[in-house]
């Protein structure tokens, strides 16, 4: 008997045949896989032209632009949890800034590492906040090289701006870059829904400008003592006036930006001046709005700044038609906020039923992590 037992349990374990061993010993190792978290590799083309691999949504993200912020924020319940290191925090509005740190505390404690510029950077201090991706919103050719050093180094690198989009308008491009963060920290279908009512209110104002006579049109932008800063040839916003049925009095002026003179703007006359400003304009006199800035406070700044520099000799600003905008917001993924503003100041019958007050608030209740609130357009009312 003891003989007839032995070879019995031989074959596998506790007297089970080897072959329903091997069975059970699968069935665990199946189980044991599918507890584990699902995700696959994350693959992502980039405006760059790239394509990006991630093992696992991002974690830990280092950028160049602390504005990446409010990109997450419409996609992630705690944006500022996945930002390891950015740079130029101060470029947050600072109402803004208050209102994210009163509902994330762990803001004031994100290293500002790196710079918003390739020549400023320092891809030890990009590694020494140990991200698990690199983030460049501003295109510069020479981003290339610190993302060879840090891909190197084992960091992916993700363009959210760059060559692929040349061309595009606002819907394209922010949509583009909303969707592709959201998909880099696993939340495409946030970033998809995004996208989709971004490319919708777009297209609500492209389909009647397509046919409009462009009205003339004065961007002040910083608005201050001095008249008057203005958008470039090269800047997008000159662009997004045309797109929104104006055309800029300042749309031949080379490079970025550049400065009017009051001879030059005072023969122009445009129909509608807009004046954009922020807080970060409080300490030089300037045009004052924003997040947490009411809208007492935007009015006064702004009646003190068209009693400035040659602005009250405007017809525009005489009849009615200055209006002054953010220009943070202007140049964040809710630029859709501003671009309604555009078209119903520049082509007001034409918009009557477009009001930036209700796009915001379906943003805020549909996609931001923390409402936005403040301040962020005024018109002027001559008395």
């Amino acid at each position: 008997m003891a003989e007839r037992s032995k070879k019995t349990t031989s074959g596998g374990l506790a007297g089970l045949p080897a072959a329903l061993c091997r069975l059970l010993a699968l069935c665990v190792l199946l189980m044991a896989t599918f507890a584990m978290p699902a995700w696959a590799e994350i693959v992502l083309s980039d405006a760059a032209g790239r394509e990006v691999r991630l093992a696992a949504p991002a974690q830990r993200i280092a950028t160049n632009e602390s504005l990446i912020l409010i990109s997450l924020a419409l996609v992630d319940p705690d944006p500022v949890g996945r930002i390891a290191g950015w740079a130029a925090p101060q470029r947050i509005d600072r109402g803004m800034y208050e209102a994210y740190r009163r509902r994330f505390p762990a803001l004031d404690a994100i290293p500002a590492v790196g710079s918003v510029l390739p020549a400023k950077t320092s891809v030890e201090a990009i590694l020494s906040v140990k991200p698990d991706l690199f983030v460049v919103s501003i295109w510069e050719t020479g981003w290339t090289e610190a993302a060879a050093t840090l891909e190197a180094a084992g960091v992916p690198v993700l363009f959210l701006d760059g060559p692929v989009n040349d061309g595009k308008g606002p819907a394209e491009t922010t949509a583009f870059s909303v969707e592709l963060i959201a998909k880099a920290v696993g939340q495409e279908s946030k970033g998809r829904a995004f996208g989709d009512f971004l490319r919708a209110r777009y297209k609500r104002i492209t389909d009647r400008t397509a046919t409009v006579t462009p009205v003339s049109v004065l961007v002040d932008a910083h608005a201050g003592a001095t008249c008057c800063s203005t958008p470039g040839k090269g800047n997008r916003m000159t662009d997004y006036l045309g797109l929104a049925g104006g055309q800029s009095i300042g749309a031949d002026v080379p490079g970025y930006d550049g400065q009017l003179s009051p001879e030059y703007v005072l023969g122009a006359d445009p129909k509608v001046y807009i004046a954009t400003g922020g807080p970060h304009l409080a300490a030089q006199g300037g045009l004052v709005l924003g997040g947490g800035v009411s809208a007492e406070a935007a009015h006064e700044s702004f009646a003190d700044i068209l009693g400035k520099g040659m602005r009250d000799a405007l017809t525009a600003v005489h009849e009615g038609r200055a209006h002054a905008v953010s220009h943070q917001l202007s140049i964040s993924v809710l630029n859709i906020l501003v671009f309604e503003c555009f078209a119903k100041w520049m082509h007001p019958d034409l918009f009557a039923d477009v009001d930036p007050a209700e796009t915001l608030a379906e943003i805020n209740a549909n996609f931001l992590a923390v409402p936005l609130e403040g301040t962020f357009w005024i018109d002027f009312k001559p008395q």
